[in-house]
């Protein structure tokens, strides 16, 4: 059986849009790590992105959170017993880590944890 010409025609721009990669890719995001490096301690934090609380964050002793954000975005922490107010800016594609300060407070480095 024969389809029509311009159901033919239809079908084959279908196929030829489904099969063809995307005009303009999206580029990847990078990721924004913190690890807590903490050994007994769980750091409550919130994090803050263009200024609005976004996520909740409880990151375990040893454990990391990590995601991906557009680097225009701007990235703060906010974390109970912290030595500052805010961490940050944090900048998408570093990684920081959550490290004891005097007292039982806490401060955020840059680097890996481990």
């Amino acid at each position: 059986m024969r389809l029509p010409t311009r159901l033919a025609a239809l079908v084959a721009m279908c196929c030829a849009a489904t099969a063809a990669p995307p005009a303009r890719a999206e580029p990847d995001k990078p990721l924004v790590a913190v690890t807590n490096t903490l050994t007994e301690h769980v750091a409550y934090c919130t994090l803050l992105v263009d200024g609005r609380a976004r996520t909740k964050l409880a990151i375990r002793p040893g454990k990391t959170w990590s995601e991906a954000f557009d680097p225009r975005r701007e990235l703060l922490l906010v974390c109970d017993r912290a030595t500052s107010i805010r961490f940050g800016p944090l900048k998408a594609g570093n990684s920081y880590r959550i490290v004891g300060a005097e007292g039982r407070k806490i401060e955020l480095a840059e680097g890996s944890g481990g």
